[in-house]
């Protein structure tokens, strides 16, 4: 299960919610485990969920009865007790309906793949008896099979947080005027910076897997090298391990498309997902001979590095981190540097609260780290007529420190002009 569900208790008892319901995929599948093809799509209002505050309260997963079959073949789908499927428009085709006389949420049959009569084998026949079970369930629609999930789940007159508060217009359109919403989207980051085992085991691989690609991509460096050839890289070194890249943002002298030039600094920003939850890295690199500046910055902004991981607990604020790592990197001599933001990552690459709509920066709070939480240092800095650089690491907070989930080796990593031979040795020594 990859909720916390006693982080999820804490922050609905702390905003006063009987329950949750999500619109949102990232926290549908935060939920419930399950991340569907419709989800995939970006298919918004196909697939909502639902969790009780109450304990004993059924969760729910609303999903197309289409998607029976993938619930039968895969029992670990999902953790939620409750699947409120609803019927498909092409099946049921019902322009006469009307919901003030008819039963929105007693359709007796939902959409299935046709059966041949005769034909079917074990395995066949266990899933056709497993859709019979839901015979005189199905709703007529995603958002009606959400009102039953609601109505089984006792939260028809409730106070709910959801990430889209339309659904509370229609639903109390719909036949539940006593539901109230609350707007729970900065809610839903809230309860979701603080992970669960589960989280932090895709977080580990998706770090792991991250670094990797960025050291390919550094690997690859020689004079003469297309930037947009990097992307390609790093791409498919994610892609080989099983993951999906986000982005690979390069930055040399300014410019994010060119071709690497001699003795001038690029960075890389690599962002990548392994099953929806993100790794997050920054490096730099030269190809060529750095100058004495460069190796003093270099030095300067990993040693606030340093300073930060040895002071980061739970309970530290962030602007206390920040103060504390740019005066360390201001006393190592460069003066200029200026920015050292740290940030949670999970499902999402900023995955705390952040303000939203009339909300003005500080109203969620002061960012804090807590156990569990996992975060980057996003500390990059580009000067006109001097070049780029970046550092970034996904790190874990523990009860008395840290744990790196990758290398936190930010240091400058000097290539040859004529780059490295797949073994790593300099080409011109061939």
């Amino acid at each position: 299960m990859l909720l916390n569900k006693p982080r999820a208790y804490e922050i609905m008892d702390k905003h006063k919610l009987d329950g949750l319901v999500a619109v949102n995929q990232i926290n549908i599948y935060y939920l419930t485990d399950y991340w569907g093809p419709l989800m995939r799509m970006r298919r918004t209002f196909f697939n909502y969920a639902v969790l009780p505050r109450k304990e004993d309260a059924p969760a729910a997963l609303v999903a197309t009865a289409v998607e029976l079959l993938r619930f039968h073949e895969t029992p670990n789908a999902t953790w939620v007790p409750n699947i409120c499927a609803y019927t498909h428009p092409l099946y049921y085709d019902r322009r006469d309906f009307d919901p003030d006389v008819e039963e929105p949420e007693a359709v007796q049959e939902g959409m299935r793949w046709p059966v041949r009569p005769g034909d079917q084998g074990p395995a066949e026949r266990d899933y056709l008896a497993f859709a019979q079970k839901f015979t005189g369930t199905y709703s007529v629609n995603a958002t009606y099979a959400l009102k039953k999930a609601i109505k089984d789940a006792g939260l028809e007159n409730a106070t709910v947080g959801t990430d889209d508060p339309r659904v509370i217009t229609w639903l109390n359109e719909m036949g539940l005027p006593n539901l109230k919403g609350k707007e729970a989207t900065t809610i839903f980051r809230e309860i979701r910076m603080v992970k669960s085992e589960p989280e932090l085991a895709l977080l580990r691989k998706a770090s792991a897997m991250n670094e990797i690609a960025v050291n390919k991509c550094i690997s690859s460096l020689h004079v003469g090298l297309p930037q947009t050839e990097l992307e390609l890289i790093y791409n498919v070194e994610i892609a080989k391990q099983g993951g999906k890249a986000v982005y690979m943002s390069n930055g040399h002298m300014g410019k994010r498309k060119g071709i690497i030039q001699k003795d001038h600094l690029i960075t890389f920003d690599g962002l990548c997902e392994y099953q929806h939850y993100h790794g997050d890295i920054g490096r730099f690199a030269i190809c060529g001979t750095p100058t004495d500046e460069m190796l003093k910055r270099a030095e300067a902004v990993k040693f606030g590095c340093d300073v930060a991981y040895d002071m980061i607990k739970p309970g530290l604020k962030g602007k206390d981190l920040t103060k504390a790592v740019l005066d360390a990197v201001k006393a190592k001599g460069f003066e200029g540097f200026y920015i050292c933001t740290p940030h949670s990552v999970g499902l999402e690459h900023t995955d705390h609260p952040l303000p939203i709509g009339p909300m003005m920066p500080g109203s969620q709070g002061e960012f804090e780290f807590r156990e569990n939480m996992v975060f980057t240092l996003d500390m990059p800095y580009y000067e006109v007529g001097w070049g780029n650089l970046h550092l970034e690491d996904t790190v874990r907070v523990t009860k008395t420190g840290i744990e790196a989930f990758n290398s936190l080796d930010v240091s400058l990593r000097i290539i040859p002009p004529e780059g490295l031979t797949p073994g790593g040795v300099p080409r011109a020594a061939e």
